[in-house]
């Protein structure tokens, strides 16, 4: 029984320790995991961020105890880091401890930039690999604490962290979305930024070297391969296993030579790695984001060298801000290009490579000038990105060449970011170079289509670049004022609201095919009406003996209009071209135009109105009552081809760039409609002053037709005005005052100084011919009464200077001076006849 007893007691003793030893193991295993769920994935990649770097820095200064201990910190945050990894990251945790590990043990500053580069790398490649396979099993606290570990990319003027994933896992979490749409927006959003940055550290690599710095080349050669790692089951996924272990090789052999420090095997393995990248895009682009890059990189290749001829003058750097500022578009030129390249790549692989060639050629060239080592000639810079665009044009398929409206509002942007900081430095002039340059961009591109699409948008913007609207200061005004940074926030910030708001009008495109008949109506409608204004006017005159004219003034009409539809047909080809040139073209016809009108108003003044010239006018009228009329190639049918031609096609012109935006939406069909409607409503207007004027009395016409010429003059003049100062022909001053819209829209009134001026001179050359023709008419009229009065009163013809004119040719005025001189009797019967013209 005392065996059995201690037996049981020996039994019961080590179930005992073994119940202990368990829970004590348990607690420990609980212990540690606590403690690792305690330490955030993104507090542990931080501590070994900083353990890397006092590696590396105490590796410049040689201290080998600090280096050590740097050392041993990588390795222990590591080590945290890899057990959190999903077990898919398994090679990625491997690579991650074994890299943390040698840290302490590197001497040479150029191994050790290239292993710490390898083991940061190898962390955000277990980071990305864990957050997918958390978001797959549904697990999203893990994903959200994972996915703080990962990289971004740079913050410039062209480019902003992405918040894709974080907006993927809250939507999944709100059941907006399904878990592999979630999977496959982080995922396509993480892939683009390490791809990104994969192309941005091969650029470095080289850049390093040739500057001298072999450390950085190691570290960034590293960096890439350590960014392909995450990027290279997409690539097999997309060209097969036997082209990724090529390019495994490739950024092995690049990783050695840069930790060789040799510059020329070095360029030579980044131009390798890059031409077997040159086709692959690890996420795909949808159209529109692909569309949108390719205005973004014509539009930064376009003022690369507008910034950089600005910063340069004689063979030196002048403006060394304006370097700055055409390197900044070349990088975004060349991030675009990032984007792009596979997709060009697969359309014509050798004007692609011209394309690489030119941006690394600019790349060379501003950095140059930007270290002042060299200062290329501005021809040779704009050559180089005419190069790139030229390349560009040829491979780009054309619904990238039309889709560059958002494109524009990115550049829009940054225009206006940098009139801000002039502004804020103090110098107007370039801030006011700026403005411009952001105006001409929205001119040339989003313009046309607000106009058809939103008018009331299009009205909004253009206020705030120039005059004001809705209560705000317009930016021009703003700057010639001098205002503060206060006045410039306020209206920025209306101004960026506004573009913005177009920006997605333009993208959402026509409500319906009803708005886009409206709309195109209305356009064609409203430019009809002032050239029916002109013509009106002058037929109105044109009766009697004048009546001829009108033949010569109506084939300048159907030559316009032959000329209009012309343009609508070039402009459905050549639009890119087209638009470049619009407001410069329209403001050369304006010019043109107002010429032309300014001469026919002296003429009728002189000639028709007042008859100045009454026996030129006899004599003509007894050739046309007798059947010959004036030859077409007089100065005078010239005159009138061209004052109805250019009357015509300025209109048409116009209107013919702003349906072009309706064109692009709807069709040329739908926009057609529209077209027929509006022309339509012109030729019934137009019909219907010519009716109304035959039952007018002509001496109250003639009237009324000076006053409109007048009005369509003025209007003129301000419009033409106002085009030249947007293509910078003429300075802005801002008057101190607003105005409506519609009072530019309808008569040409804006309120700067140059346009009412302009105005004010018009109307005073108007005023000027009628006070000079009427001075002369009663000259005349004086010199008449005092000769006709020594003549017998038998006499019924003029001699001398009058030759044959005869007394019913006058004004009724002019025939009662006469006869109360004496000599009505005889001449009653003609003035009779002819005295109620």
């Amino acid at each position: 029984m005392g065996v059995k007893r201690r037996d049981a007691a020996r039994a019961r003793g080590a179930i005992l320790l073994a119940l202990v030893v368990f829970f004590v193991l348990a607690a420990a295993v609980a212990g540690r995991a606590s403690a690792a769920d305690a330490v955030a994935p993104w507090q542990s990649f931080d501590a070994l961020d900083s353990a890397l770097f006092d590696a590396e820095l105490a590796a410049t200064t040689d201290d080998g105890d600090a280096r050590a201990a740097a050392g041993h910190r990588a390795a222990v945050a590591a080590g945290r880091l890899a057990d959190g990894f999903d077990p898919s990251a398994a090679e990625s945790a491997a690579r991650l401890q074994r890299t943390a590990d040698a840290v302490a043990t590197e001497r040479n500053g150029v191994d050790l930039a290239a292993t710490t580069a390898t083991a940061r790398a190898a962390a955000l490649a277990g980071a990305f690999q864990t957050i997918l396979a958390a978001t797959r099993a549904g697990d999203l606290d893990r994903a959200r604490a994972w996915l703080l570990v990962r990289e971004f990319k740079p913050v410039t003027r062209f480019s902003h962290p992405s918040a894709a994933s974080s907006v993927a896992i809250a939507a999944l979490a709100d059941g907006v979305v399904p878990r592999a749409r979630a999977v496959r927006s982080i995922r396509g959003d993480l892939l683009d930024t390490y791809e990104a940055l994969l192309r941005t550290s091969l650029s470095e690599t080289g850049d390093a070297l040739r500057a001298g710095f072999p450390e950085k080349a190691a570290g960034s050669a590293a960096t890439a391969r350590g960014y392909w790692w995450v990027l290279r089951d997409a690539f097999v996924g997309q060209r097969g296993a036997a082209a990724a272990a090529k390019l495994d090789r490739a950024f092995e052999r690049l990783v050695s030579d840069a930790r060789s420090g040799k510059p020329a095997p070095t360029a030579a393995a980044v131009g390798a790695v890059e031409g077997d990248l040159l086709a692959f895009r690890a996420a795909p682009l949808s159209p529109g984001e692909q569309a949108r890059r390719a205005g973004q990189l014509i539009r930064y290749l376009g003022l690369v060298p507008v910034e950089y001829a600005r910063g340069v003058a004689n063979g030196s750097v002048v403006v060394p801000i304006e370097i700055q500022e055409s390197i900044a578009f070349r990088d975004g030129a060349a991030t675009a290009f990032g984007d792009l390249q596979s997709y060009l790549a697969a359309r014509d692989l050798a004007a692609t490579r011209a394309v690489q060639n030119a941006l690394g050629a600019l790349d060379t060239r501003l950095g140059d000038a930007e270290r002042g080592t060299a200062v290329a000639d501005p021809a040779d810079v704009k050559a180089l990105a005419r190069t790139a665009t030229d390349s560009l044009d040829d491979v780009y398929p054309d619904d990238w060449k039309a889709g560059t409206a958002e494109a524009d509002f990115d550049v829009i942007a940054t225009l206006l970011r940098k009139v801000t900081a002039l502004a804020t430095t103090g110098d107007m002039r370039r801030a006011e170079s700026s403005r411009l340059e952001a105006y001409a961009t929205f001119e040339l591109g989003p313009e046309q289509r607000l106009r058809g699409l939103a008018p009331s948008l299009f009205q909004r913007v253009e206020g705030l670049f120039w005059y004001g609207a809705d209560g705000h200061d317009g930016l021009a005004q703003l700057l010639r004022q001098n205002a503060g940074a206060d006045e410039l926030a306020e209206t920025m910030a209306a101004l960026d609201l506004a573009l913005k708001e177009s920006a997605e009008a333009i993208g959402s495109g026509p409500q319906s095919r009803t708005s886009v008949v409206v709309n195109s109506a209305i356009i064609v409608f409203r430019e009809g009406l002032e050239a029916v204004l002109i013509l009106a006017a002058l037929m109105a005159s044109m009766v009697g003996a004048q009546r001829r004219l009108r033949r010569p003034l109506m084939g300048g009409v159907l030559v316009a209009l032959v000329a209009s539809a012309i343009t609508w047909l070039v402009a459905q080809t050549v639009l890119g071209s087209l638009a470049g040139w619009g407001e410069r073209l329209e403001a050369v016809v304006s010019l043109v135009a107002i010429g032309v009108l300014l001469l026919i108003l002296n003429w009728f003044y002189h000639r028709v109105y007042w008859q100045e010239n009454l026996q030129d006018l006899h004599r003509k009228k007894k050739r046309v009552l007798a059947g010959t009329s004036v030859g077409i190639l007089s100065a005078q049918a010239l005159g009138l081809v061209a004052l109805g031609f250019s009357s015509v096609y300025r209109e048409g012109f116009e209107t013919v760039l702003f349906l072009q935006a309706l064109t692009l939406e709807a069709g040329a069909v739908t926009v057609l409609q529209g077209v027929a409607l509006g022309f339509a409503g012109v030729v019934g207007v137009f019909m219907l002053v010519v009716a109304l004027e035959r039952k007018l009395p002509h001496k109250r016409m003639l009237v009324a037709t000076g006053v409109l010429i007048t009005v369509v003059l003025v209007a003129l003049v301000g419009q033409t005005v106002q085009t030249m100062q947007a293509v910078g022909w003429l300075p802005v001053s801002p008057a101190p005052f607003e105005l409506p819209y519609w009072s530019g829209v309808w008569l040409g009134v804006y309120p700067t100084w140059e346009g009412l001026g302009a105005q004010v001179g018009a109307a005073l050359f108007v005023v000027g011919s009628y006070v000079v023709a009427e001075a002369l008419r009663s000259r005349k009229r004086r010199r008449l009464i005092a000769r006709v009065s020594t003549q017998p009163p038998s006499t019924t013809d003029f001699p001398g200077e009058m030759g044959e004119l005869r007394l019913e040719e006058l004004l009724p005025r002019e025939a009662d001076g006469l006869r109360r001189a004496g000599h009505g009797d005889d001449d009653r019967a003609a003035v009779g006849a002819g005295g109620r013209a």
